[in-house]
């Protein structure tokens, strides 16, 4: 099982920084920032929450769990549940991929060449798995949600440009974000878009239809 990054807060802290109530917050000015509040569970007298929230001193994301009274009788429902230490997980914003049942009848996969669209944008954070930025019909929508994803992570203020890959197994064509430094230090910020190569037998396929 993956060990989780974790950091432990009192409940003074949370208070402090306006967690999970945003109006305790000593100093608006030092709240932490609300990114996503979904209820999760509901029991006899309570509502669970799931908040994940930015802390304004390490301006990480983390999520926690809090109970909510669901009538006036429970407005001085602990969201904590009396715990004096809360445990919250460091987490970060990735697309999900949704899996669902479908009726027997429904039309058969036919691969990644009939169903997504043939280029992908990909983050590859150091040695760790490839992290999916998202699907383009073309190269140049590719390469445009690549840079807008880059723009949304972190202040660019140099040149981009986008240099030719040797293509992996599975692609025909790939390139690489390099971002050019007027100091002549150039870094590759692990952007890379590449192009699936469709399969004979999914050609054949598409043929048929």
């Amino acid at each position: 099982m993956t060990d989780l990054t974790t950091r432990i807060f009192t409940r003074d802290q949370l208070k402090e920084i306006g967690v999970p109530d945003i109006w305790s917050a000593a100093d608006k000015t030092n709240a932490a920032e609300h990114l996503h509040e979904s209820q999760v569970d509901s029991r006899r007298w309570v509502s669970v929450h799931e908040l994940v929230f930015r802390a304004p001193d390490d301006g990480l994301a983390y999520r926690v769990f809090y109970e909510q009274g669901l009538t006036e009788s429970q407005d001085d429902t602990d969201p904590w549940n009396d715990e004096d230490e809360v445990k919250a997980v460091e987490v970060e914003q990735r697309p999900v991929v949704i899996q669902q049942w479908l009726p027997v009848d429904a039309p058969r996969d036919k691969g990644l060449d009939l169903v997504l669209p043939a280029w992908e944008a990909v983050y590859e954070p150091g040695n760790v798995s490839d992290y999916l930025i998202g699907y383009a019909n073309d190269e140049v929508g590719a390469r445009g949600a690549a840079e807008a994803w880059l723009r949304s992570q972190a202040e660019v203020t140099d040149r981009l440009e986008w240099v030719p890959q040797t293509a992996g197994d599975g692609y025909d064509a790939e390139f690489e974000l390099i971002e050019r430094h007027d100091d002549g230090v150039d870094t590759g910020p692990g952007i890379t878009v590449r192009r699936r190569t469709a399969t004979t037998t999914h050609a054949a396929e598409a043929a048929q239809r």
